[in-house]
C-alpha cells in the first residue's frame, strides 16, 4: 500500500470464531484500498469479484471466486474489489484490518439472498 503525504489510515485487529461459510452480501470501497493480514498463520477463506460487476443481475455470479489463504501472506483489495471474508477456515483468525480514511462512508454492499435469491456457500 502506497502512502501518500497526508493520507490517514484506520488499522484495527478483528476477531473472527468458525461458522459455516455462508455468503449473502459482498462489499467493496471506491475510495480507498483495505488490506488484511491474518495473525499466527491461521487458514482463512476470501471471496472476491472484479469490480466491472455489480450484482444486479445473477448473470454476474459467474465472476466470483473463493481462495483458500494459508496464512502465510496478507491480502491488498484493488479499489472497487467485492468481497466477503477473510473468514476462518479452522476454529478462529484474529486478522489486522488497514483501510483508508473515510471508509466507514465508503462501503457499497450487494445484497446477493435479498437481490438475487442467491447464498453462496463454500464447502471445504
Amino acid at each position: 500500500m502506497e502512502l501518500r503525504h497526508g493520507e490517514v489510515f484506520h488499522l484495527n485487529v478483528l476477531h473472527y470464531d468458525r461458522q459455516p461459510l455462508r455468503c449473502d452480501h459482498l462489499n467493496r470501497h471506491h475510495k480507498a484500498t483495505q488490506a488484511l493480514v491474518a495473525l499466527a498463520g491461521k487458514p482463512t477463506l476470501l471471496i472476491v469479484a472484479p469490480a466491472e460487476y455489480d450484482f444486479s443481475t445473477d448473470d454476474h455470479l459467474g465472476q466470483v471466486r473463493a481462495f483458500a489463504c494459508d496464512g502465510s501472506a496478507g491480502v491488498n483489495l484493488s479499489l472497487g474489489t467485492w468481497h466477503w471474508g477473510p473468514y476462518p477456515i479452522t476454529d478462529y483468525v484474529d486478522l489486522v484490518n488497514v483501510q483508508g480514511k473515510g471508509f466507514a462512508n465508503d462501503n457499497e454492499i450487494a445484497y446477493l439472498e435479498r437481490d438475487l435469491g442467491v447464498v453462496i456457500e463454500v464447502v471445504l
